[in-house]
């Protein structure tokens, strides 16, 4: 198990490489955001039939007044709507998508709120049309989501503002265009770079993760992350019955003592890749300290286990370490009782083992799961 860059690399769309990793980063963003999100739908939806107030001022003895009313009041029910259901999306990619189309349908109706008061105060629209495009970028979003939004409000805009607008408006139609230009570039970059700078730090935790959680000369497990995962295991029950195997090998002081500790430390190694290459990728497998390692093996029973833990002391034995030679490991296996702690559980497994070692060691020793005493399957030394 050895920590992966590739797996956190960035293309040029600030997105991982890697779908996994990609999905599990918006899944991340989504608790952080999610409800910023929601609120900041809500509040914009509130501030749109707010300044009903200003078109009152503007066009209230206009019979199209109560029209336009309407029209801001559909915005805040598709705002509430959002609001409600925007959490209920299993994958926040759909829930992103319908935050942006949110913002461009309500911007869809200001400006036909626009056309149906005939609204003739130009840089009162740019200043709402400035609001609108900084709405788009300040509620959390993919900045692709952002940029396509910010496009779709600049384009309709002109549009509209070409069509409808009067060539002696000032600031005139071109002029507001590139200062939406500039804003929306602005807002482009800042995001683009928020977002990098964001991926970058999910990166670097999960790096920090990864090392918290992994022994650093063998790259499995460390007795932290396998306790955590047994904890787990415990409450949810989901994998019962699973057993636990308690791995010692045979010797190694004298490993240490004859060849030194960069050949003892190559004999952890190579037992862990050894024992890695005979498990499945579901079977949890760690090192428990010092030359002791442990595994939990998921939905099999105690004669399972001792079968597979019999089957990886062979797998051991018969591949040499290097100058140490022939290893070989004694095996203590438990399958666990409910409603027992886990010190209970793991010291059942070490007491197995302990008796595998007083027994003549290179065997595996397990708990018979009728009457508590032991079946032991030995070897030839």
């Amino acid at each position: 198990m050895e920590y992966n860059k590739e797996l956190y690399s960035l293309n040029k769309l600030c997105e991982f490489k890697d779908r996994y990793t990609e999905s599990e980063f918006r899944e991340h963003e989504k608790v952080a955001s999610l409800n910023i999100a929601r609120y900041m739908i809500l509040f914009m939806g509130i501030i749109f039939i707010v300044f009903a107030v200003s078109d009152y001022y503007y066009y209230g003895e206009r019979s199209v007044f109560i029209f336009s009313l309407v029209l801001r009041g559909i915005s805040l029910v598709i705002a509430i709507i959002t609001f409600s259901v925007a959490g209920s999306f299993k994958q926040y990619n759909h829930t992103l998508i319908m935050i942006t189309s949110t913002v461009l349908l309500v911007f869809a109706i200001y400006l036909l709120n626009l056309y149906i008061l005939k609204a003739d105060q130009p840089a009162l629209q740019f200043m709402s049309v400035m609001i609108f495009m900084l709405t788009v970028f300040l509620i959390p979003n993919l900045w692709k989501n952002c940029l396509v939004a910010g496009i779709a409000i600049l384009v309709s805009y002109v549009i509209f503002g070409t069509v409808f607008g009067h060539s002696t408006e000032v600031p005139s139609i071109s002029q507001r265009a590139i200062y939406l230009c500039v804003c929306l570039l602005a807002c482009t970059i800042f995001l683009y770079g928020r977002e990098a700078s964001r991926r970058r730090q999910f990166a670097a935790e999960k790096r920090l993760e990864f090392i918290s959680f992994t022994d650093r000369l063998t790259g499995i497990y460390n007795r932290g992350r396998f306790e955590h995962i047994l904890g787990l295991w415990i409450k949810n029950m989901r994998h019962d019955p699973f057993c636990l195997l308690f791995l010692d090998i045979d010797g190694f002081k004298k490993v240490n003592d004859r060849f030194g500790h960069n050949a003892g430390d190559q004999v952890l190694i190579s037992t862990a890749e050894i024992i890695t290459a005979s498990i499945r990728d579901d079977d949890i497998f760690a090192r428990w300290g010092g030359e002791e390692f442990v595994i939990l093996f998921s939905g099999i029973n105690i004669d399972r286990g001792a079968d597979l833990a019999e089957r990886l002391r062979k797998a051991v034995e018969n591949n040499p370490c290097g100058e140490a030679g022939k290893i070989t490991m004694s095996i203590g296996v438990a399958q666990y009782r409910r409603t027992e702690s886990i010190p209970n559980f793991v010291n059942r497994a070490d007491e197995k083992m302990y008796e595998a070692k007083k027994a003549g060691k290179n065997r595996v020793v397990a708990e018979d799961p009728l009457n508590d005493t032991e079946t032991t399957a030995e070897a030839e030394i």
